[in-house]
């Protein structure tokens, strides 16, 4: 009685089950009909577009942008490299590769890890383009049934054009003809063994494999490709020996793209896939509709600004400067403006506004000693020490090599003195000021807990970017918005992707921002900054780094010039300098004032059509009597010793932040 029980049990168990799968096969098998297989053939799918906080169109992205070509016009080798590479029975299967998803089985298994994926070419060209990249059993099932059909519908030899035509390798190239050109220069009939070796290694992970990117993970990735071709009978070991040694290209081939705004839509694409997880794949396949924060008219005028060699120095060999610049709204974040850098844009290259890390010099005054004073109870009046100074062998100096005894906070930031800074940090205690600016966004490295970083000495730096974020905070009243350029993402048919969830957090007491509101006015009023005053209220701070010691014992001039600063109601950031700095490559003593003068020159333009608004007034405050002076802390003379790393480290932070003139 009990034995049947449990076998009628178990067969109702088997029925439901067998239901339930067949229903889920059914479902699947629906959906896959509904496919449209033959529109890879015809219609294109549309392009994601992208549009300007106006919502007027910035820019149409699609693979349909890319270039086709022909069967006959694909050399035989890639086609073997690639089938060789990523689907060995390409030519056996009917779309599902049975034996090749039982071997990657076992290979995974044995590893414990994914190491063979079992999807055929044909199920990765149904995945492109048909269905979503996300990982679940039922795209898995839809994916095996479409590549079922597909095959029924195109041969062989249609199936790997469509994929060679389509298929991601990575640095904005869709397609075997753009990616021939922008990693080699050349149409894809042209290449060589090597070269169709490379190409056939991308498509796996693009970014993960570009020579351009990470050499030596591509080399491997190569000729693995090449010794898999070896394998399966298609090349010679000789072949093989003499391609392996092949160099790999180290010159990205720019095309035209035909992008208007490069600066602000490749940072688009980058913050799909940072903060929304929307791949290059999905970006470029089409069918997205971007809303962003871009104000076009700003947008435009500040390029054309970019063009006027007027406005950035010269090297002494005739050079032209670099710069990147970014323009936010304070009270939300959105980014209005970007540049990348002067010239041509490469397609999600180096950004100088984002990418950028670089001393900012004494413009990081108010984020690391200034701010988190004002934060502690010190106020424009306060009384600072300025006298010279050995901190444990760090002896910074003013830019005028001069010392007036005590100053005021607001005349150490009006005229950038140096040891009132760092004398203040030193009291306060550095992880005061670094503990302040991380809450604004600033990064630093564990070598930056020196004294130096008062005076913008940090190991790698920061970004334009970075600081203007940093100060919206000053502007919005200690109120920090994350910066951003999307506002929603919507599919082609409306329906909502994403939308901006505004967090904005509180980084330091309302009467902190307004007191430093107050003292940067001073700088544009009075300071070093007042070549960048604009006509209306706005606070600011100069930076400017020294050449390094070995080209400052030839040269006269600056490594980089900065100038940040804010309105109540925009929040600016440029930076000027050169990529690669050498004795005859660099700013010139007087290249302070270039930055200033184009934040003036950008601000300007970006308020034109906005009322002219005032800070807020700070809460009253009372003169203090004048601070005590900290004991100087001198060297005690030591026996001449052997270098060793904490000496070397010593004479870096020396190098360090030492004054340089802001102006």
């Amino acid at each position: 009685m009990k034995k049947r029980w449990l076998v009628g049990i178990l067969l109702v168990l088997m029925a439901l089950s067998v239901t339930a799968i067949g229903g889920a096969v059914a479902y699947v098998y629906q959906t896959v009909e509904q496919l449209d297989i033959k529109q890879l053939s015809s219609e294109p799918v549309p392009p994601t577009v992208i549009y300007d906080k106006e919502e007027q169109l910035i820019a149409e992205l699609s693979i349909a942008k890319s270039e086709p070509i022909a069967f006959d016009k694909i050399p035989s080798r890639l086609i073997q490299a690639v089938v060789a590479t990523e689907d060995r029975r390409f030519y056996d299967h009917v779309g599902i590769d049975w034996i090749g998803i039982l071997r990657a089985g076992w290979v995974n298994f044995r590893a414990g890890q994914v190491l063979e994926g079992g999807s055929s070419i044909t199920q990765q060209l149904v995945k492109n383009a048909f269905l979503s990249s996300e990982r679940t059993m039922d795209r898995k099932i839809q994916e095996a049934f479409g590549a079922v059909q597909m095959e029924r519908t195109y041969s062989k030899d249609q199936i790997i054009t469509l994929y060679l035509n389509t298929i991601y390798f990575g640095e904005g190239a869709w397609g075997v003809q753009r990616a021939a050109q922008i990693y080699f220069g050349k149409s894809v009939d042209e290449l060589t063994l090597p070269e169709v070796a490379l190409l056939a290694a991308l498509p796996k992970a693009p970014n993960h494999y570009s020579p351009f990117k990470d050499a030596k993970r591509s080399l491997e990735r190569r000729n693995l490709v090449l010794h898999l071709m070896q394998e399966n009978g298609y090349i010679t070991a000789k072949e093989h020996d003499q391609a392996s040694e092949a160099p790999l290209p180290e010159t990205k081939h720019e095309i035209n793209r035909d992008i208007k705004h490069p600066s602000f839509v490749y940072q688009v694409i980058r913050e799909l896939k940072q903060h929304y997880k929307i791949s290059e794949d999905e970006v470029w396949g089409g069918g997205l509709k971007i809303y962003t924060t871009m104000d076009r008219h700003l947008q435009d005028t500040i390029e054309k600004l970019y063009q006027n060699n007027a406005h950035f120095p010269k090297s002494a060999d005739g050079t032209t400067a670099q710069s990147g610049a970014v323009v936010l709204d304070v009270k939300t974040g959105e980014i209005q403006a970007l540049m990348a850098g002067r010239g041509e844009i490469p397609y999600l290259g180096f950004h100088r506004a984002t990418d950028l890390k670089r001393q900012p010099g004494s413009s990081i005054k108010p984020v690391v000693v200034y701010g988190p004073a004002l934060e502690q109870g010190y106020h424009p009046d306060s009384m600072l020490y300025d006298k010279p100074l050995d901190i444990a062998g760090y002896q910074p100096q003013n830019w005028d090599r001069s010392y007036r005894g005590e100053v005021t906070l607001q005349e150490a930031v009006n005229k950038s003195w140096n040891i009132p800074a760092v004398w203040l940090l030193h009291q306060m205690g550095i992880d005061q000021g670094l503990n302040f600016a991380k809450k604004l966004g600033i990064p630093f490295d564990k070598d930056d807990r020196v004294l130096p970083v008062a005076l913008g000495g940090m190991k790698h730096g920061v970004s334009p970017l970075h600081m203007a974020q940093a100060y919206a905070a000053f502007a919005n009243q200690g109120l920090l918005h994350e910066a951003h350029t999307i506002k929603a993402i919507y599919d082609y048919d409306d329906q909502e992707i994403a939308i901006w969830e505004a967090s904005p957090h509180q980084v330091m007491k309302k009467e902190t921002a307004l007191l430093m509101s107050h003292v940067l006015q001073g700088v544009l009023q009075s300071g070093t900054g007042a070549r960048a005053a604009i006509g209306r209220p706005a606070a600011g701070k100069t930076g400017t780094t020294q050449l390094p010691p070995a080209l400052a014992s030839s040269s006269n001039g600056l490594l980089d010039s900065w100038f940040v600063g804010y309105t109540p109601q925009l929040s600016a950031a440029v930076w000027i300098g050169y990529d690669s700095t050498t004795a005859q490559h660099h700013l010139p003593s007087d290249g302070g004032r270039y930055s200033a003068l184009l934040w003036k020159e950008i601000m300007q333009h970006a308020h034109q059509g906005l009322p002219a608004e005032a800070f807020p007034q700070p809460p009253a405050w009372k003169k203090p009597e004048l601070l005590p002076a900290p004991p100087v802390v001198k060297r005690a003379p030591q026996p001449k010793a052997k270098k060793d790393k904490r000496s070397e480290k010593k004479k870096e932070e020396k190098g360090r932040g030492k004054g340089k003139r802001d102006d």
